[in-house]
């Protein structure tokens, strides 16, 4: 659904205002997140081989079921990740997230907040921010007005096919500063470390030193002292007629 928008002869591209939202430079890179059975991800990496695109998914079957695809396909700009997005390190940046309704909107930002390009990360020859990373959602028609303020482009699927009722989605786009924008108003926590930094495993671990030990359980098996005189429950027993010639 992506592909009319993202084509190197959209003329949506070419009209946009924003330079980073024309057509795709060679070395760009695209991350989509949720991929599934490999959707938009596998689609765009056939029609755009020169872009590097990373497929994430936290769901090991498909994921691996999509690498194959993409090993059969002889594609060599598609790598997959095992994971949440949310524990991919922040050093990796990309141009594009895509995303086709996995989580609310501004949900799914929060999640992939670090992974876009936020201006400081490439610069032009005069020292000017180049690069600024766009998420591409695929969503259903429905959308809070709210949302609609931050997009940057915003198109029914049915309108981008030239097809009507092909599809009750439409394609949103936003900037780095809308997603981050986004993701502040979520109101999520990080929920799951990420690789390379952030919170780790280990932080949260307790020393074992100071803890005093505890005490044996009521009911715990214990060796029994064989010194001690046995306890047979019938000491000091006399038999009933043995009473009587008393």
């Amino acid at each position: 659904a992506p592909l009319p928008l993202l084509s190197s002869s959209s003329s949506l591209l070419d009209d946009a205002e924003d330079p980073s939202l024309r057509p795709f430079a060679p070395g760009q890179r695209v991350c989509d997140v949720g991929t599934g059975g490999g959707f938009p991800g596998l689609p765009l990496a056939i029609a755009l081989p020169e872009l590097e695109f990373l497929l994430v998914d936290s769901r090991g079957k498909k994921l691996a079921a999509v690498q194959d695809m993409a090993d059969q396909l002889g594609l060599k700009n598609v790598k997959t990740f095992h994971g949440r997005a949310e524990s991919i390190p922040e050093a990796r940046k990309f141009d594009w997230v895509t995303g086709r309704s996995v989580a609310a909107i501004k949900t799914f930002a929060f999640w992939i907040d670090h992974l876009l390009k936020d201006g400081k990360s490439s610069k032009g020859s005069d020292g000017e921010d180049r690069s600024v990373g766009h998420l591409i959602y695929l969503n259903r028609r429905d959308v809070e007005d709210e949302l609609l303020e931050l997009v940057s482009r915003d198109e029914d699927i049915a309108d981008l096919l030239g097809c009507s009722e092909i599809s009750d989605k439409r394609v949103l786009v936003f900037s780095q500063s809308a997603v981050h924008s986004l993701a502040l108003a979520s109101g999520e926590k990080l929920r799951v470390p990420r690789r390379g930094g952030g919170t780790t495993a280990r932080s949260h671990r307790k020393s074992n030193k100071s803890r005093p030990r505890k005490s044996s359980a009521r009911g715990e098996w214990q060796k029994r002292d064989s010194s001690a005189p046995k306890q047979r429950g019938y000491e000091g027993f006399r038999r009933f007629d043995s009473l009587q010639e008393n």
